[in-house]
């Protein structure tokens, strides 16, 4: 009975969300959203499982095909993600860090617009260049690995360039 009332929940959000039309957040939610989700190493459907909303919702505000979801929604999100909630709603009020603020590279390279070129990046160039970032950020780069990581960063960067 407890996750029919969840999905009750998460249909009355999206219900409320079409009504509601006043909150809107920026494409960068989706992407922070899907980060976070891929360092936790959640699945969609064990997302839905521990906050109460549909894996297809949660793909949809992946993909940027829903822009307005509930506080409810996004507290629920942030406390599966194990962040703070303050994240995710920055993405509805885009604000600039203030000079003492300290924010990681990948955060940076979420909450903002780009150029490359005098052309903006893409949604998909964008979620590149952070798999870019977090690769160079994450591989051991040791002489035992360093040919593997070369590789992989090369793909990436072949990656990056067909979105752009």
């Amino acid at each position: 009975m407890h996750e029919d009332m969840l999905k009750d929940v998460d249909v009355l959000d999206e219900v409320d969300e079409e009504k509601e039309g006043g909150l809107t957040v920026s494409d960068n939610f989706g992407i922070m959203l899907k980060h976070y989700r891929k360092i936790k190493n959640l699945s969609l459907k064990q997302m839905e499982d521990l906050c109460g909303v549909s894996a297809s919702y949660i793909n949809r505000l992946e993909r940027g095909e829903r822009r307005s979801p509930t506080i409810s929604v996004i507290l629920r999100l942030a406390g599966v993600l194990d962040i703070s909630s303050s994240v995710l709603l920055a993405a509805i009020n885009i604000k600039e860090p203030q000079a003492s603020e300290k924010i990681s590279l990948s955060e940076l390279l979420i909450k903002h617009e780009y150029l490359l070129n005098g052309e903006e990046l893409s949604r998909d160039a964008k979620e590149s260049l952070l798999k870019i970032v977090e690769h160079i950020a994450q591989c051991q780069w040791n002489s035992d690995t360093k040919i593997h990581d070369i590789y992989v960063l090369a793909e990436l960067v072949d990656q990056f360039k067909l979105a752009v």
